[in-house]
């Protein structure tokens, strides 16, 4: 059953990273968005986004809290997306 776990946690991590490289946006700027450190994404990236920034992460990358967070946002529960953060050519 770890290993399952184990496999969840790694599509989670892979889903956040290749939504964020699909839309163009590296975790830096992502970060200067949010004020917070580049080091807070690359865990949410490893891990998950917590709870408290969710709504944050959804405004700022247009990524919906469904696909952020499912087990606190299921999917299909109405929620938009906001919107996002665009990449310069100076970043």
């Amino acid at each position: 059953m770890c290993c399952k776990l184990r496999n969840t946690s790694r599509m989670r991590k892979f889903r956040l990273r290749r939504a964020l490289e699909d839309r163009g946006l590296k975790m830096a700027s992502v970060a200067r968005a949010l004020n917070v450190n580049k080091s807070a994404v690359t865990r949410w990236v490893r891990g998950r986004v917590p709870a408290e920034k969710v709504l944050d992460v959804e405004r700022v990358t247009g990524i919906s809290r469904s696909q952020l967070r499912p087990d606190l946002y299921p999917p299909g529960d109405g929620a938009s997306s906001g919107a996002s953060v665009t990449e310069t050519s100076g970043s």
